[in-house]
């Protein structure tokens, strides 16, 4: 393995380009310790993998055995698991809200108690997310309400 470092005054965002044959084991290993430098999560869309940051995920939801990371402008499809996900970000704004949903609390502006006891949270892009019955109380003590 070789490593380079290009430094440049122009450059805004710091920005790491692995090149490699193939997506071995010990690649993962490397983007792995890479995204607990600060809290991203690899999310592939349109052939390319990204690497996503927590700060511009609204949520993860799963559809058809898939988890799909929402943000603002895009959607990406992860490998991860939503367990998977929710203890890699166990110490962040990241809280389970259903079977198939995790929600970026950061990403909240207003929640709306509903008649069936569960909650509706509306999220910066407007979109709303339900938070089910059986997580309102993990949900509410990571608000402190």
């Amino acid at each position: 393995m070789r490593i380079n470092i290009e430094q440049s005054k122009d450059v805004n965002e710091t920005e790491i380009t692995i090149k490699c044959q193939s997506q071995t084991e010990e690649v993962e290993r490397i983007i792995s310790a890479i995204q607990l430098l600060n809290h991203t999560i690899t999310g592939k869309a349109e052939g390319k993998t990204y690497f996503v940051k927590l700060e511009d995920i609204l949520y993860f939801d799963t559809v058809d055995e898939r988890v799909f990371i929402y943000t603002k402008n895009k959607v990406y499809e992860t490998g991860l698991r939503l367990y998977e996900i929710e203890e890699k970000f166990a110490d962040t704004s990241v809280i389970r809200v259903s079977k198939s949903s995790i929600l970026n609390l950061m990403k909240v502006e207003q929640i709306t108690p509903l008649l069936n006891g569960r909650i509706k949270a509306i999220l910066q892009n407007e979109e709303s997310i339900i938070i089910s019955r059986q997580y309102i109380h993990n949900f509410k003590k990571k608000l402190g309400i």
